[in-house]
């Protein structure tokens, strides 16, 4: 199914960026805090509660590389579900618990869990600091809403996406969530946008060149 095939790659892409930048930008965060509050107060800041979070941080990120698609790691699935939940109730509102949101809800999708994604990529997109972040949790959360059938939600969601990082991914999203609705020439607009973007950006449009192909002429 191109949905499922294109949300697991979006899901392996959110996870690679998490692995990668996830710790920095944790740093980041730190620093910036300690400028804020000034070093007195910074140092009122429970070292053991930070490296609490850090260490289930670092094994969730650990736990994740596993193939959640196979039997025989339900029991690491598990794991990284008490892990990232753990995560959000004792360090509420941290990018710890925003970025470990984020990771159980790629895994959620691996599992076929999608209620669970969408409640995790809920708080990860209220959470996250980085409006690029946000726009890619608003885009997942839309996808999951379009294989949920919540058209009208996924539609909205969608076209209050304005970060440019992602705009040829919510056209095309936008045209496959109208194609859903039975909305064909809106769809075939909003997939002649997303072509326009990609070709703007050198990138390759065959996935939308063929949804296109696939509408009726007359749309």
């Amino acid at each position: 199914m191109d949905y499922l095939r294109s949300d697991e790659e979006q899901a392996e892409a959110l996870k690679s960026w998490l692995k990668k930048n996830g710790p920095g930008l944790l740093v980041a965060g730190i620093v910036g805090i300690g400028s804020v509050l000034g070093y007195q107060k910074w140092q009122d800041v429970s070292a053991q509660q930070l490296a609490d979070a850090a260490s289930r941080y670092q094994q969730l990120i650990e736990l994740s590389a596993n193939d959640f698609q196979d039997p025989d790691q339900s029991a690491v699935y598990d794991s990284v579900l008490a892990l990232a939940e753990g995560l959000q109730q004792s360090h509420a509102g941290t990018q710890y618990a925003a970025l470990s949101a984020a990771i159980l809800a790629a895994q959620a999708v691996e599992k076929g869990d999608y209620d669970l994604a969408v409640s995790q990529l809920t708080y990860a997109e209220a959470n996250v600091d980085t409006p690029e972040l946000k726009a890619v949790m608003a885009l997942r959360l839309a996808r999951l809403e379009l294989e949920l059938e919540q058209t009208e939600s996924a539609l909205q969601r969608v076209r209050a996406i304005t970060d440019p990082s992602v705009a040829a991914s919510a056209a095309e999203l936008e045209g496959d969530i109208l194609t859903a609705a039975g909305e064909l020439r809106e769809a075939r607009a909003a997939l002649e946008q997303a072509r326009a973007l990609l070709r703007a950006s050198g990138l390759n449009t065959a996935v939308v060149d063929l949804k296109l192909s696939a509408l009726p002429k007359d749309s």
